[in-house]
């Protein structure tokens, strides 16, 4: 299970070309994502016996208010991927848990051991070198790309203390409202106040609401409760190898020798910095 709902938050970057290449700009693909999403986990957790507007104003304002940093999130990322490669965005994104443990032991104290020490200089060698060839035509593309992990590592330890307590499922279907109000919001100031024109568009937008915020996030949470978080951290990072191998096959993308060995490192230093921790969520814009 876990393995699939890596699969199914690995397409999220060739969705969103697919997107665009129907005409669809990043609003308006993050503002029906959001809304369809918020309703399909809304019927999930109904379905296990969760009522979100049970929580209580007081606690569920401040998990709801995590959709803004989410959205942020989701933003950045798809905005870059306007013009970089879906493989690269995707690898660059999974600097995330080097930022969280970075964020975690700067503001709350967290664990900082030889291990971890490792895992951050490989993930910036790696880093380094997955970058170092890039050429973009927009500088602003790569300034969002290494902004949306930074996002997510601040949603991350924001969500630790928030939503302590809370069950997942209604988490979830809170900040999906709430990142929902933040985009149709944004969407209505800066446009283009329009729908998407034509079935495929609907549908490519359709799949990026279902495969990775519904699909993706029940399985990982089933998944979790059967093998254990460290196991399920691990295996999580097969969701970039998913992305670069779709990216290949359907994208036509490719990584150079010195990316591709940026890519090694990357992942290597995630599998080792989740290695007997409690996991990090994986990676969803």
């Amino acid at each position: 299970m876990v393995l699939a709902s890596a699969v199914a938050f690995g397409t999220i970057p060739i969705l969103g070309k697919y997107a665009y290449a129907n005409g669809v700009t990043p609003l308006q693909l993050l503002a029906f994502r959001f809304v369809i999403a918020s309703a399909g986990l809304s019927v999930i957790a109904l379905a296990v016996g969760q009522r979100p507007w049970q929580l209580g104003t007081v606690r569920s304002l401040p998990v709801a208010g995590l959709g803004l940093v989410y959205a942020a999130t989701a933003l950045a990322f798809f905005s870059a991927l306007t013009v970089m490669p879906a493989s690269l965005m995707e690898l660059i994104a999974y600097i995330y848990p080097a930022l969280v443990a970075i964020g975690a032991w700067i503001f709350v104290g967290g664990e900082m051991n030889r291990r971890i020490v490792l895992a951050l200089v490989a993930t910036f060698v790696g880093l380094a070198l997955l970058v170092g060839a890039v050429q973009l035509r927009a500088g602003w593309a790569l300034i969002l790309a290494f902004g949306s992990p930074l996002l997510y590592s601040v949603y991350i330890l924001a969500g630790e203390r928030v939503t302590k307590g809370v069950p997942t499922v209604v988490s979830s279907v809170l900040v999906h409202v709430g990142g929902a109000i933040t985009m149709v919001a944004v969407l209505l100031v800066a446009g283009p106040r329009t729908l998407p024109q034509s079935v495929a568009a609907w549908a490519v937008v359709t799949a990026v609401a279902l495969l990775p915020s519904m699909v993706g996030i029940s399985l990982f949470l089933a998944g979790l409760a059967r093998v254990g978080a460290t196991r399920a951290a691990i295996m999580s990072t097969v969701e970039p190898a998913v992305t670069v191998g779709l990216a290949a096959a359907l994208l036509g993308d490719r990584l150079n020798v010195f990316q591709g060995v940026g890519a090694v490192l990357v992942l290597a230093a995630v599998i080792l910095m989740q290695w007997r921790r409690e996991a990090i969520p994986p990676f969803e814009p």
